[in-house]
């Protein structure tokens, strides 16, 4: 997700969060699995890259939870008619939360990439 304006920030499941050099470790120094219904965001790390710009502070990485991009994936499709993917269904529970915050004036721009017709069978069953 960009922003307009000043505010750089990039969406991504929780595994960002948990360690600046993008992996997250168990005491014994194996890899926490990672789980997700987003194929995309299930996996435990984030490449160099991403480490780094985290690391200096360029961009935030924010965190959804797999029941918050269910719900934005529901709103999305009623509200809208776009079947959105899982991975930008978690971005958009953030983009919400940050639009609430936002001036009027303010302009919030979300990328909805992906196709969430190849994910609807995954999707209904974590709803059912």
């Amino acid at each position: 997700m960009n922003f307009a304006g000043s505010l750089p920030c990039q969406m991504v499941s929780a595994k960002a969060q948990k360690s600046a050099y993008g992996i997250t470790w168990l005491l014994d120094g194996q890899i926490t699995d990672a789980h997700s219904i987003s194929a995309g965001l299930d996996y435990p790390g984030i490449g160099p890259e991403h480490a780094w710009l985290h690391e200096t502070g360029r961009v935030q990485y924010l965190s959804a939870t797999d029941a918050e991009a269910l719900e934005m994936f529901q709103l999305c499709s009623r509200l809208e008619g776009i079947i959105p993917a899982p991975e930008p269904a978690h971005a958009l529970a953030r983009a919400v939360d940050l639009a609430a915050e936002m001036r009027r004036e303010e302009i919030l721009l979300m990328n909805m990439c992906g196709r969430g017709d190849k994910d609807i069978f995954s999707v209904m069953d974590a709803l059912a």
